[in-house]
């Protein structure tokens, strides 16, 4: 069901805080909000903080939702400032007025959960009675942040989001490998300036995924360059001679360079 966004297998990274007082929690959650947008802007996604219910754990939640045409969530979005909330917990309906900004418009769009954060509270410290004395010795209740973000969810929707007719396009960031190095040809002098490229590339510290298959047709290596979508492909081959053919994975072009170019490029 859905592709890569519901694969059997889901990994989790979780977080929990735990703070003397809801001010405190208060001021760690705005934090976590801080470096989770960050997170997911350097994946490559734009992530809508979506304000949810807290289902049984919280009063309330926020998610993180990266609108996409096949979404499973939807959500209702100002197209003003931004401002987001879950449609289970939306009192409204799309063309409304935003009731943070009140300038844009609320607009209904599908969208893919990454990330959510909830302030426990004392919900579960209190359960398991976890207090700590405060500076008159009294027991005070400890209170509980929660967030988390799906790992494996994240890279289903990174191909969601950044894809073409011809396959995947990762974002450098996230990307499995930088290079997707293709030898092309059989003759000795084609494999051993393939082999060396490999080699000094590791050596650089680029990861690179190199198709060395003989029995492989050139047009084939190129279809599966384009299906994987490495940022950066690195052809050798008799046409290129001690050069290097180059081409971004979204660039229509490509040019010759030098191994040490592609090595320089490839790690900025």
């Amino acid at each position: 069901k859905s592709g890569l966004l519901r694969g059997r297998e889901f990994s989790m990274k979780d977080l929990y805080s735990f703070h003397r007082d809801h001010a405190d929690l208060e001021a760690y959650y705005a934090k976590v909000i801080e470096a989770y947008a960050r997170i997911f802007t350097r994946c490559g996604l734009n992530a809508a903080l979506t304000e949810a219910s807290g289902g049984p754990f919280a009063k309330y939640s926020h998610e993180f939702q990266v609108p996409a045409p096949n979404g499973e969530d939807v959500i209702f979005q100002c197209s003003g400032c931004g401002y987001a909330q879950n449609k289970e917990i939306f009192e409204g309906q799309a063309g409304a007025r935003c009731g943070k900004c009140a300038r844009g418009e609320m607009s209904e769009r599908k969208a893919i959960e990454v990330g959510n954060i909830f302030m426990l509270g004392t919900r579960f410290s209190s359960a398991f009675g976890l207090t700590y004395l405060d500076e008159q010795g009294a027991a005070k209740p400890v209170e509980m942040g929660c967030y988390g973000i799906g790992p494996s969810r994240v890279l289903g929707t990174v191909v969601e989001v950044h894809h073409d007719e011809r396959g995947m396009v990762w974002p450098a960031a996230v990307a499995p490998f930088r290079v997707h190095l293709l030898a092309l040809g059989k003759e000795s002098g084609v494999i051993a300036r393939s082999d060396r490229a490999y080699a000094a590339l590791q050596t650089a510290g680029v990861e690179v995924l190199y198709d060395d298959r003989l029995a492989v047709s050139a047009g084939e290596k190129f279809a599966a360059a384009d299906l994987i979508g490495l940022p950066l492909r690195a052809v050798v081959s008799a046409r290129t001679a001690d050069r290097i053919e180059r081409r971004a994975r979204l660039d229509a072009a490509t040019d010759l360079v030098s191994l040490a170019q592609l090595t320089a490029e490839a790690k900025s």
